[in-house]
């Protein structure tokens, strides 16, 4: 074994040092597939935050040619581009007398085929936008910032390696997740002095549980058997409903919470029907009238508002 790895590993090296061809500029004419650049002259604020398995966040953003196109970015990526966020926000939501567009920031990437469920969403974001309009304005691949196909040789060396360890990678990874979201559940639970409380209605007799979903409702708090969370109603700000598609077919529902720190958390990912989502937030919004339920443009912009305020009364 030690011995294949090694080849694999040098078949790797070959292949991530063979010459690479240049990107070309973006367009809406691109195939999906193609390796491609982009100039970013204004970038929005996100449009659909995605969780799970999958986790990407989707923008729109402007080239200096004023061209839009949908794009993901990973926050390290988004960090650089302070300057194009404030000159978007300035262009549409503020005082637009002697605007210039900032010097653009360059980025590679692989334009990819928007999904149709993504697609949805985000044209509900807008107000009387079908997917077919966004398509015509944004093309109908979206601009995968970091990726780079020039490398795919270097998956056939690497398989066998990933093969091996996947197994105990993802086991290793799952326990480790799961103590470090419970540990920070604790945290919390002990910061608001409920711990105690937390832990007695855990074995109440009136507590909801769903087995298969391996979720808790009590009086006071959720518990999210698959993730290790153990959440106060009070620090939920937003619960709504996410959908998982394959080829356009629903496969399976989420119960997905937007914490009023801004993080997203999946409180229940498998086995989650009609009756899971009615009683889960009907029992949240019973015990937190403030938070918002179900998943739409003027609760994205409320839940969007509420984050800013809250990281702007607790600076860390």
């Amino acid at each position: 074994m030690a011995a294949l790895l090694s080849l694999m590993i040098i078949g790797a090296a070959y292949e991530f040092n063979k010459p690479k061809s240049e990107p070309v500029r973006m367009s809406a004419q691109l195939s999906s597939g193609t390796y491609c650049y982009l100039d970013v002259s204004m970038v929005s604020d996100w449009l659909l935050k995605v969780t799970g398995d999958d986790e990407y966040t989707i923008y729109e953003a402007m080239d200096p040619d004023g061209n839009w196109f949908l794009l993901t970015l990973d926050d390290d990526a988004y960090a650089k581009l302070t300057v194009q966020q404030e000159a978007y926000q300035t262009y549409f939501f503020g005082d637009a007398t002697n605007f210039a567009l900032p010097d653009p920031v360059h980025f590679t990437g692989v334009t990819n085929t928007l999904d149709s469920d993504d697609a949805e969403q985000i044209a509900s974001v807008f107000e009387n936008t079908t997917v077919s309009d966004l398509n015509n304005l944004y093309g109908e691949n979206y601009f995968n910032e970091g990726a780079n196909n020039q490398d795919e040789g270097v998956w056939g060396y690497v398989t066998g390696a990933i093969f091996f360890g996947m197994f105990f990678l993802i086991l290793t990874i799952q326990v480790s997740a799961m103590r470090k979201n419970y540990r920070k559940s604790e945290e919390r639970l002990y910061e608001l002095g409920k711990l105690d409380e937390a832990e007695m209605e855990f074995n109440a007799p009136e507590s909801q549980r769903f087995v298969k979903s391996q979720l808790i409702l009590s009086k006071q708090f959720v518990y999210c058997g698959a993730s290790g969370w153990l959440l106060p109603y009070e620090d939920i700000g937003w619960a709504y409903q996410r959908t998982q598609r394959s080829y356009g077919i629903p496969i399976s529902k989420q119960i997905v919470a937007g914490l009023n720190n801004g993080k997203t958390v999946v409180l229940a990912a498998k086995g989650v029907n009609d009756s899971v989502l009615t009683d889960a937030a009907r029992t949240i919004y019973t015990a937190n009238p403030n938070c918002l339920i179900g998943y739409s443009f003027d609760n994205i912009k409320l839940y969007r508002q509420r984050v800013k305020e809250y990281k702007l009364s607790h600076p860390k």
